[in-house]
């Protein structure tokens, strides 16, 4: 067969599948998160501040409706502070609160071995998480 970049996308696809299924049991039987939650947790750690949570679904790869879902479930769970947004009435901002930053920290070495032990046991995933490096010459 061809090496086409539709057999490329699917592999890409295939493997992110995976990834993301090991990652989704990973979060949920050691933290009770979801990868959603996780990626949503991680604008918010690399922001370091308050957020607007427009801006937060802008940089996520999440919709606004799940967006709210998420944190709403976790301002509830005290992963998240939520306080209404300067100059707009309807809007509100976000951040990690200190159980949140806690939970974010554990959450991310759990998913870096994962990745670590997916990488390990599977050629394809560590090839695409694996970066080229130049040939030394």
């Amino acid at each position: 067969m061809v090496n086409s970049l539709g057999d490329q996308w699917l592999t890409f696809v295939r493997v992110g599948a995976r990834l993301n299924q090991a990652l989704e049991r990973a979060l949920s039987e050691r933290h009770n998160l979801c990868v959603s939650a996780y990626d949503i947790m991680e604008v918010m750690w690399d922001e370091q501040d308050w957020i607007r949570s427009g801006e937060l679904t802008a940089r996520s790869s999440r919709s606004q409706p799940q967006v709210s879902r998420l944190l709403t479930q976790m301002v509830n769970a005290d992963y998240v502070a939520r306080k209404p947004s300067p100059g707009d009435g309807r809007g509100f901002q976000v951040r990690l609160t200190p159980t949140g930053l806690a939970l974010f920290r554990e959450a991310t070495a759990t998913v870096e071995g994962t990745l670590r032990a997916a990488a390990d046991e599977d050629a394809a995933a560590r090839e695409l998480l694996t970066p080229s490096l130049p040939a030394v010459g």
